[in-house]
């Protein structure tokens, strides 16, 4: 099974923030860290290469496929790695309070059967720290919104992969939780790099399986229509993106 993101997505959109999410934790040398739907691995090749030959990553995914490839990927930062296959956000073995930091970054709309805020409170040790990485849903990365609006004005198409992608705990805030601002850049190299990462290498492509090829075009026109304001003369995206990294609150925080 291919990452639902893609690795195009992934070095052009979740590297950034990944590296972002590890320095948010202040993770070191030697500990041991859960990557909480890990997908492709990348939180989790950011945590391996934040905790050394020392320490330790957990993947966490529900599908054993993303888990083994994902495990591949995080063993060559030289961290010891081991996986763990989540049935519908279960993860009753790790709920021992073990990982000194847990995280998650962009896959909390494809967390099923509970809630992760709750899933990584658990993981965490009594002085650990947990952050979960969302979209901030006041401001929906623009990378996403127009393909979302491209999609549903030109094709009909209301896709339940954006939305799992775009989903944020807003329901779930409590005093345990802060939610930090997180800003990044997201890069593409043209409209043919973006419609690859976005469309061809996600579930997307087959939301598009049956659509005409001037159906398709057009919702790629759209979108190329949307990002001009973020396109350089030479076709370049730089796209400015605002997240939401949920972190947890230490016992007693106010």
């Amino acid at each position: 099974m291919e990452p639902r993101y893609g690795r195009l997505y992934a070095s052009a959109v979740l590297r950034p923030l990944a590296e972002q999410v590890v320095d948010a934790l202040d993770v070191h040398q030697g500990e041991t860290a859960c990557d909480l739907m890990c997908d492709g691995g990348t939180l989790g090749l950011a945590l391996g290469s934040a905790v050394g030959g020392t320490g330790r990553v957990v993947l966490v995914d529900t599908d054993a496929e993303l888990l083994t490839a994902a495990m591949a990927e995080v063993s060559a930062t030289g961290c010891k790695v081991s996986t763990h296959l989540a049935a519908a956000g279960a993860v009753s073995t790790l709920d021992d309070a073990s990982f000194d930091r847990v995280a998650s970054l962009c896959t909390y709309g494809f967390w099923d059967g509970g809630s992760m805020l709750d899933a990584a409170k658990r993981a965490m040790c009594p002085a650990g720290r947990a952050a979960v990485l969302t979209w901030d849903v006041a401001h929906p990365p623009a990378h996403e919104a127009v393909l979302v609006e491209a999609l549903r004005d030109v094709a009909g198409i209301e896709s339940p992969f954006l939305t799992r992608c775009l989903a944020s705990p807003e329901a779930e805030r409590s005093q345990r939780w802060d939610a930090v601002a997180v800003h990044d850049v997201v890069r593409f190299d043209g409209i043919a790099e973006y419609w690859t990462a976005m469309v061809v290498e996600r579930p997307l492509v087959r939301d598009l399986e049956d659509q005409a090829d001037g159906v398709i075009a057009a919702v790629r026109d759209a979108c190329q229509r949307a990002l001009l304001p973020s396109t350089a003369a030479d076709g370049t995206m730089r796209i400015p993106v605002s997240a939401r990294l949920w972190c947890s609150r230490p016992e007693g925080g106010a």
